[in-house]
């Protein structure tokens, strides 16, 4: 689970905590340009680093620091089978250089250091000692001895952190090849479902019973093989006696999403370690499904016996209603020269009489 995440000098995130303790389930709530999409943006990185992206370029491309005359500060504490993780990372815009440099990384389990690098000058375990490359992140780069090994479980962790922000007119028709992991925009959701059913073909009844709670006469789904790795992805529904097939491509943007949300599903039930964000899963999402939809997903990620973790934002009211003062975090801004703030609900005075009105009347916005 994600415990805590800090950020200095990374766009409008200046100084920036966010704590989520032992929350499985968390609503992020604020207006246009607070900053939340920026705090998935910084998760991102964090996957990409698990998913083995090393190359600063990659990952600041356009300069993201608020200010580049300051080096920009990333951690993150993380508890997994029961131990706490906190990586650190510090990268820095040196005058002269034409790209950043890392200045600081290292990696603690339980408060023990596990991988400590100053600059190119790296040491594992406190024994081995090395020089990596100052523009590139060392935690994908370093060799370990097993699966049990503290920095592959960690790396394994931030690479099944899900992120998504769907655009289902970009979702592909056809799957080519399975992938491990799931793009942001979810595009690839069929090549990632692919690969899930792969893994796992026990996951295609959680799939299918969360598409048949919604799409009452679907009767099977499938890959069809049209060439060597090509494949479709064919439904078929049935009314009576009679029977119609759908390719996923002819399915509707709130029905692609709801695939994907299915696939989202299958991932949690076969990973009980896994973090999603989402951002504003009610988007393509009819109003009527909405309470449904968000009510069982937060049970499915609350599971007690789980360390999955669901975190989304949204502004729509029925979405907010499923969360309570203790799993709302409230991100604002006093206007664009100002540093992103949050704060827990529950610690904040309203006076209008729900959360909905108070967002409204503007009565969260100077936390």
């Amino acid at each position: 689970m994600l415990k805590r995440l800090y950020v200095n000098n990374f766009q409008c995130l200046q100084n920036f905590e966010f704590n989520i303790k032992d929350l499985h389930s968390v609503l992020l709530l604020g207006k246009n340009g607070t900053g939340k999409t920026t705090i998935f943006e910084v998760v991102e990185i964090f996957q990409k680093i698990g998913q083995g992206i090393t190359s600063l370029q990659n990952f600041f491309p356009d300069v993201n620091f608020g200010n580049i005359n300051l080096p920009m500060e990333l951690e993150i504490d993380v508890e997994i089978r029961g131990e706490r993780f906190n990586y650190r990372l510090i990268v820095e815009f040196p005058e002269r250089f034409l790209a950043p440099k890392i200045n600081k990384e290292e990696l603690t389990v339980e408060g023990t250091p596990i991988f400590d690098r100053d600059g190119g000058q790296t040491s594992l375990n406190e024994k081995a000692h090395f020089v990596l490359d100052w523009h590139h992140i060392g935690l994908p780069l370093l060799s370990v001895s097993s699966n049990d090994h503290p920095i592959n479980i960690f790396r394994e962790w931030l690479r099944n952190i899900i992120i998504l922000s769907p655009i289902p007119r970009h979702f592909y028709g056809l799957s080519k090849n399975e992938s491990t992991t799931l793009l942001r925009d979810g595009e690839n959701v069929i090549d990632w479902a692919r690969w899930l059913l792969s893994l796992n073909p026990s996951l295609y009844v959680v799939i299918f019973d969360f598409l048949k709670n919604r799409m009452s006469d679907i009767a099977t789904f499938k890959f069809k093989e049209i060439g060597q790795h090509d494949r479709r992805l064919i439904f078929t529904f049935q009314d009576g006696s009679s029977i119609k097939e759908l390719d996923f491509e002819q399915f509707s943007d709130g029905e692609k999403v709801l695939f994907l949300a299915a696939a989202v599903m299958a991932a949690q039930k076969n990973n009980p370690y896994i973090t999603c964000l989402w951002d504003e899963p009610d988007n393509f999402i009819s109003l009527v499904e909405l309470n449904h939809f968000i009510t069982e997903y937060r049970k499915a990620f609350e599971a007690s016996s789980s360390q999955t973790q669901l975190i989304v934002t949204s502004h729509n009211s029925r979405v907010i209603n499923n969360f309570s003062n203790h799993n709302i975090f409230v991100v604002s801004r006093l206007s664009h020269l100002s540093p992103t703030r949050i704060k827990l609900l529950e610690d904040i005075h309203y006076d209008s009489q729900t959360v909905i009105d108070a967002y409204d009347n503007g009565e969260l916005d100077n936390i």
